[in-house]
């Protein structure tokens, strides 16, 4: 917003998408009529509260600070005990949860630029689940690109991302998470705007695979940054 208002061109969504796509529970209900999502709930809550929605909800869960990004106090819980602890962790992030079913399946996420979805990749962490310490510690994660899945399912993965990204407005490009069940149902869980570059990071990987490169990527991005000014 600040670059708008100055005139400096800048690449990715500009700030309403941005600020809409950080929101979980925003973005979630603006595009559940149109994907498939985890059924969730939001709230925020004090201290005093904690037991008492621990008690009330169904296990297992993901329970995740609202506003966070890179997976930062997000907590796969099993049990009520877990629940309570990850919302006590959740305070230190702001007062707004979302809590989500627990959907097991296989981890896909799926590039998108100028509006037009990119190759999936699995993401398999060695240990746990895709956190904060698989996301950037280098080995820490197996990352297969293209993803080893059935045509339908590339199919209905890049469906989805391509109908988020204009459901949020967005532009230029993202990355969107999804969980792949047995079935081959993605359940989208979010979308990052402004996803990173460093020489771990998706995006690139997923841009490469469709035969390009990085300084391709960085051309490309620049040109659809300068269009519109």
């Amino acid at each position: 917003a600040a670059f708008d208002l100055l005139g400096i061109p800048y690449t990715g969504s500009g700030y309403l998408g941005s600020a809409i796509a950080m929101d979980k529970d925003l973005t979630k209900r603006l595009v559940a009529p149109y994907v498939t999502t985890a059924k969730w709930r939001a709230l925020k809550y004090t201290a005093d509260e904690i037991d008492a929605i621990a008690d009330e909800t169904e296990l297992p869960c993901v329970v995740k600070p609202n506003a966070n990004g890179s997976s930062i106090g997000v907590t796969i819980a099993h049990t009520r005990g877990e629940v309570a602890a990850a919302l006590t962790e959740c305070l230190r992030f702001g007062a707004q949860v979302v809590i989500e079913q627990y959907i097991h399946g296989r981890e896909l996420q799926v590039g998108i630029l100028d509006g037009k979805a990119l190759p999936a990749i699995e993401i398999i962490p060695k240990t746990g689940f895709y956190d904060y310490a698989n996301k950037y510690q280098a080995g820490a994660a197996e990352e297969v690109c293209p993803a080893p899945i059935p045509a339908e399912w590339e199919e209905k993965l890049r469906s989805a991302t391509e109908t988020v990204f204009r459901v949020l407005e967005l532009s230029v490009y993202s990355r969107a998470d999804f969980i792949v069940t047995e079935d081959g149902t993605p359940y989208f869980l979010e979308i990052n705007t402004l996803p990173g570059f460093t020489n771990i990071s998706m995006f690139p990987k997923l841009f490469m695979a469709s035969g390009y490169t990085y300084p391709q990527l960085l051309d490309r991005l620049i040109e659809l940054a300068l269009e519109p000014r």
